[in-house]
């Protein structure tokens, strides 16, 4: 009985090799902290890194402009729908007339 217990404390040495080094997760991981950080304000900047100014005024644009981007937005997203339909039916006659025949 003794013996056995001998054996169970010698298989569960540590002899120090290493499998996989994680040393490199140490650069990678964020770095987590109890005490939360103020949170700096996300200023907009210029192309040449400067913060712009909040009294620049946005661009406006009249109802007809408005219309017309939405017109394109939806005409767009209706090319990649059509694409879709149609990659969907080629995989539906694919099935049908060829594999199941």
């Amino acid at each position: 009985m003794e013996n056995k217990k001998k054996n169970k404390t010698t298989s569960e040495f540590d002899d120090g090799r290493v499998y996989a080094d994680m040393s490199v997760l140490d650069d990678i991981a964020p770095k987590i902290s109890l005490k939360p950080k103020s949170k700096k304000k996300n200023v907009p900047l210029d192309a040449q890194g400067f913060p712009i100014e909040e009294t620049s005024k946005p661009i406006e644009l009249t109802k007809e402009e408005k219309r017309e981007i939405a017109k394109g937005v939806i005409k767009a997203h209706l090319l990649y729908a059509l694409l879709g339909l149609v990659l969907i039916l080629f995989v539906f006659l694919f099935i049908f007339k060829i594999w199941l025949n």
